[in-house]
């Protein structure tokens, strides 16, 4: 018995921290911004001004949000087929010898397109 109920617990504790991990507001700023910073915008061969070899997208401080919000890149109706989420989570970007987004970084992105991909 006390091992069933033990269980019990842990599923409904598990459901609870999933659900409420979404429920966490996303912030562009302090949340996206240094993720996009430290592994996106590096140098010209990534996404660093509007002349870089990845078509120019600018992922850079200033622009990013400008970019990602115009380039068709997110899809606000299915945040899981927009192209940023589907590069970053096949780990197609970044590209090597820079290394992949950890699942937190890449739950995170996802969880701010889902959340509106607000500019906050």
């Amino acid at each position: 018995m006390f091992i069933t109920t033990a269980l019990a617990g842990a599923v409904v504790m598990n459901s609870c921290t999933k659900k409420d991990a979404k429920a966490v507001s996303v912030s562009f700023s302090k949340d996206i911004i240094p993720i996009l910073t430290a592994n996106c915008a590096l140098n010209s061969d990534c996404h660093v001004g509007s002349y870089n070899l990845n078509d120019h997208i600018d992922l850079t401080d200033s622009m990013a949000y400008h970019t990602i919000t115009t380039a068709g890149i997110i899809s606000y109706s299915t945040p899981s087929q927009s192209l940023l989420y589907a590069e970053i989570s096949t780990g197609v970007m970044p590209k090597a010898p820079y290394n992949k987004l950890t699942d937190v970084q890449i739950n995170l992105i996802l969880n701010w397109i889902e959340q509106g991909a607000k500019d906050n």
